[in-house]
């Protein structure tokens, strides 16, 4: 909200200057977040008034136009045509230099010298007009006085940037009100009684409003006769101030009444009407409408119009229809002031991408009164400014009578909330300079009775709220918070997600938090069967939209989609992890709670590493997961852990495993079926994982295991054998460590081959077993006798050794 310091003068004194004003509205809590200059400084354009108009000599479309500036008359070298002898017009004075740095000299033009210019609003910063017209001043201006004086240059606008609970502040009058309760002086309303003739409006015209829920007011004022044309120049500056650009005089005057008093308006030409009646009612379904702006709007039911009786001539309180605009050749004018249902507006301007100050307003919430304040007014200075005569009465459709709030409060209370004392007296002097009405009850309470225009005061505490506002809310003592501090334990469930981040973070995944809501469209796209449990999911009663229809039952596919976006955008080398909540309903529709369970689900596609110079690289695939568990489960000493092959419906059929651990199931490991892929428009392999958290916060141990260093050296020996193809590398290292009992510390896989000199079914595994004791440094006969003991039991499983 843009205020012309000097336009708020015409309401009310604000006795102290524009910066200082700034800072009592912030501390009263309307924030200004900047003071600014309207215009430049031009300290050498004057008021200037044309003497005499003649010709070129050298030149048929340029005049030579003598020019008083006060004591002095210059000649001056001229292209437009718009002045008369007797007009006022700003003048740049050889010397001086205009906005965006153009500086004027005396010159020679065409053989004839031209001491300055005439300057068009355009040259003097305004976007008023053609570039090609000189700016004509109203009579009053005095010759020879300063253009920035004379256009106002030197105001101060104060930018307010208000809380959306203080719609009241949308307006000239709002924040004069405002003023008042800060320097305890009154405001002054401008003129609201137009001159009627004898025809009354509501024996020519009729209203019918359909549906009092989106529309609980509509009002109509008529003016016939109207002339358009340009606003007068101060109207046309003020509306520059607030930041609206003028058009005609009869849009230009709703315009302004509505930054007057925070009443949005509208103007119909009448004439264009089909029928003497407007019908307010919510718009057919694909029901079309031209707007302001030229673009034709499919409408449906969700939208209030406004109509001619039939055809559309307005979006109810977001904009007018081309087919009603205010044209020049308009003669008779309908002005529309209404009040519109907030969420309707709000959601019809989103929908048709149409903010705008009317609508801003609307959304907000206006002031009941301004209604018929706003008719009043601009009718009178359309009256005025248009040259129309204002048909008898005002059509006020109201379907429901507005009260005041009233609340009862005791001062003690007050002081009490505040941890302040103001005196009863200086309590009631704030209230009454706020325009609050006060009524003594017993016990010294207070009876407050809450203007219109403030819907924000609703309550005991918004009282207490404007109390202390006004008083200063620097004046309340600084204090230090007491209270006992507390400690604050993480829960076992809380400490286990922050363990298992930092293992994944370190092992180079990042993390992901998506909406607990998903589209259920996504569950159909895994494949899941219609009785898969996943299936169930909670449908949300007023989604935002279809992408966040259902409580989500699993977290695959938020993260899917992540990888998706991510592929889409080139980063195609992506570990990602998600702990997150996911809701199970044991039937639907719900008949008790649904159970919230915490997760764990984990994707990698790409190559891994990055690829780089040093490194070679892989490609992210089953075994990448399947690592970073093994080390998981390990920090949280779960032991027993398999990996049993199993198939999934969105799963690779033969590249997937379910997590047991002693018998009972965790989770699932899988790349993705590359059908499931092509339907998430996913074109690289994805393997995805996901564990339930609540089974792994039974088995894990959360306490960090400490193993001291050993005391005795470590033998170690390198074991090859083909085996079977069918038998899995767990039940080889089980094997291994059986056989080899306590000597046997560590067992690892370094190497599997198959292909060349490896019998069709078979396949080579080496493994690197190390012996150890606590008691004594092995012997080589010990370590000898136990790898012979291994390789005894590996060839009963029908291995045998690698040459």
């Amino acid at each position: 909200m843009r205020v012309s310091y000097d336009w708020l003068m015409d309401y009310i004194d604000p006795d102290m200057s524009p910066e200082d004003l700034a800072k009592r509205l912030t501390l009263a809590g309307v924030e200004v977040g900047a003071v600014e200059r309207f215009g430049s400084s031009l300290p050498e354009v004057v008021v200037g008034q044309v003497k005499a108009i003649t010709p070129h000599p050298g030149k048929s479309n340029l005049t030579l136009v003598d020019t008083d500036i006060g004591g002095k008359v210059l000649k001056i070298v001229c292209g437009a045509k718009n002045m008369r002898v007797g007009d006022k017009v700003p003048v740049a004075k050889p010397g001086s230099e205009l906005p965006g740095g153009r500086r004027i000299e005396e010159a020679v033009i065409y053989g004839t010298s031209s001491s300055g210019m005439l300057c068009s609003a355009q040259e003097l910063g305004l976007e008023l007009g053609p570039e090609d017209e000189i700016l004509i001043l109203d009579q009053s201006a005095k010759t020879g006085d300063l253009i920035e004086q004379v256009l106002g240059f030197n105001d101060q606008i104060l930018c307010l940037e208000l809380t959306p609970n203080r719609p009241d502040c949308l307006s000239m009058i709002g924040v004069a009100h405002e003023i008042a309760a800060l320097n305890g002086k009154k405001v002054t309303m401008p003129r609201l009684s137009p001159d009627e003739i004898d025809q009354a409006l509501n024996q020519v015209f009729k209203i019918r409003v359909e549906d009092p829920d989106l529309c609980p007011r509509y009002t109509a004022r008529a003016v016939q006769g109207v002339e358009i044309g340009k606003s007068p120049l101060w109207m046309q500056l003020r509306l520059l101030k607030s930041g609206i650009r003028p058009i005609n005089n009869v849009v230009d005057i709703t315009n302004y009444v509505m930054w007057e008093l925070g009443q949005p308006l509208h103007a119909f030409d009448m004439d264009l009407l089909k029928s003497n009646e407007i019908l307010v009612r919510r718009a057919g379904r694909d029901e079309l409408m031209v707007t302001l702006d030229g673009i034709e709007r499919k409408l449906n039911p969700e939208v209030l119009v406004i109509t001619d009786g039939k055809d559309p001539v307005a979006l109810a309180g977001v904009m007018g229809g081309e087919n009603t605009e205010i044209k020049d050749y308009t003669r008779a004018v309908l002005i529309e002031a209404a009040s519109f249902n907030p969420t309707n507006i709000r959601r019809t301007a989103r929908r048709y991408n149409l903010p705008s100050e009317a609508s801003q307003r609307f959304e907000k919430g206006v002031n009941p009164e301004a209604v018929n304040w706003s008719q009043d007014r601009a009718a009178l200075l359309i009256s005025e400014l248009a040259g129309g005569k204002v048909l008898r009465g005002t059509i006020d459709q109201n379907a429901e009578p507005y009260r005041k709030t009233v609340i009862r409060i005791n001062p003690d209370k007050i002081n009490r909330v505040l941890g302040l004392v103001i005196p009863v007296n200086e309590v009631i002097d704030i209230l009454t300079r706020l325009d609050f009405m006060l009524e003594q009850k017993d016990n010294n309470d207070l009876e407050v009775t809450v203007p219109l225009r403030r819907a924000d005061v609703t309550m005991e505490e918004d009282i207490i709220e404007e109390v202390v506002r006004l008083y200063g809310y620097e004046k309340i003592p600084i204090t230090l918070p007491r209270g006992e501090l507390l400690g604050n334990m993480q829960t076992t469930d809380e400490k286990l997600q922050s363990l298992i981040r930092d293992i994944l973070t370190a092992g180079g995944y990042y993390e992901c938090i998506n909406y607990s809501f998903i589209n259920p469209a996504n569950l159909a796209r895994l494949r899941l069967p219609e009785d898969d449990p996943r299936m169930r999911a909670i449908p949300v009663q007023n989604p935002f939209s279809e992408e966040q229809a259902v409580m989500r039952t699993t977290l695959l596919p938020g993260l899917l989609k992540v990888v998706q976006h991510n592929c889409s955008h080139r980063e195609l080398n992506q570990l990602l992890f998600e702990i997150g909540a996911v809701f199970e309903a044991e039937r639907l529709p719900l008949n008790q709670m649904p159970s919230e369970k915490m997760k764990l689900a984990l994707a990698a596609t790409g190559l891994l590493p990055e690829p780089n110079w040093l490194t070679p690289t892989r490609e992210a695939d089953f075994f990448t997961i399947k690592g970073i568990l093994e080390e998981l489960f390990d920090r949280l000493q779960i032991n027993n852990i398999r990996f049993v092959p199993g198939q999934l419906p969105f799963g690779h059929p033969a590249r997937g495993a379910l997590i047991d651990a002693e018998g009972i199931e965790l989770g699932f490991l899988v790349q993705i079926h590359p059908e499931v892929a092509e339907a998430w428009e996913i074109d690289q392999p994805v393997t995805i994982c996901e564990i339930d958290l609540s089974l792994l916060t039974e088995k894990a141990n959360l306490v960090p295991r400490i193993v001291p260093l050993p005391r005795y050296p470590a033998a170690k020996r390198d074991l090859a054998v083909v085996v079977s193809r069918e038998i899995p590398a767990e039940q080889l290292e089980k094997t291994i460590r059986e056989a080899g009992r306590t000597l046997v510390s560590e067992v690892k896989l370094f190497d599997l081959y198959e292909g060349k000199q490896i019998p069709e079914g078979k396949r080579s595994m080496a493994y690197s077993i190390t012996f150890r004791t606590e008691e004594k440094t092995l012997t080589d006969a010990e370590v000898n006798q136990a790898l012979n003991k291994i390789e005894k039991a590996l060839f009963d499983q029908g291995a045998v050794l690698r040459k």
